[in-house]
């Protein structure tokens, strides 16, 4: 069993625990009762919430801690109540401009992509990625090693397993495509002739 040695961290007004490893940017926000664990890397701009824990080892049952951390780029928004876990086999990495809402955990060896949305209660298993401008829909849970397709959106109580395709939306479980993602589409910030080539993939998959 894992020793939190509190001599290892900085304690802060308002109950936050930061390692002595752990570097922070530029303009953070940090409200309450957080802890920021071992070597974990937080860019500028990011806004953390109250009962957040980030940079936990991983949940590897009767496996050694290894020297992996979580890195967390620019304008990234941790919610309440959110857990994220260092890497096993690599670090955890979460992406600029992604938001991730009230209890939701992203275990370890995750990568979520630019400007991706988690939503309240989302259960991320080890080795996820998440595409770019992807939403996850309220307690939806996804598989480990499952990867997400660029502007996809998982439906709220979906089980996401394998490979899900970009631009599309998905529901069930387990989840599966039921057309086009219009909206994210219209709103993303990719280039005419990437959306072109992720339409082709997402209606071959249809």
């Amino acid at each position: 069993m894992m020793k939190f040695n509190e001599s290892d961290y900085l304690e802060y007004k308002n109950n936050i625990l930061i390692h002595k490893s752990a570097r922070l940017g530029q303009n953070i926000s940090l409200q309450s009762n957080i802890v920021i664990g071992e070597n974990v890397i937080i860019g500028d701009d990011c806004e953390i919430s109250s009962f957040v824990s980030i940079g936990s080892h991983a949940e590897m049952p009767r496996e050694e801690k290894n020297n992996f951390s979580v890195v967390i780029g620019n304008n990234v928004e941790v919610r309440e109540f959110v857990t994220i876990h260092s890497g096993h086999t690599k670090n955890t990495i979460i992406k600029d401009f992604v938001y991730i809402m009230n209890h939701s955990h992203i275990a370890h060896d995750c990568t979520l992509n630019n400007k991706s949305v988690i939503s309240a209660g989302v259960t991320l298993a080890g080795h996820v990625v998440i595409g770019e401008e992807c939403f996850i829909g309220i307690e939806a849970s996804v598989h480990q090693r499952t990867t997400i397709g660029d502007l996809t959106i998982l439906g709220a109580n979906s089980f996401a397993k394998g490979y899900l395709g970009p631009c599309l939306k998905y529901v069930g479980n387990p989840a599966k495509p039921t057309g086009i993602n219009e909206l994210a589409i219209k709103r993303s910030s990719k280039k005419s002739t990437e959306i072109e080539n992720l339409l082709n993939e997402a209606k071959a998959l249809l």
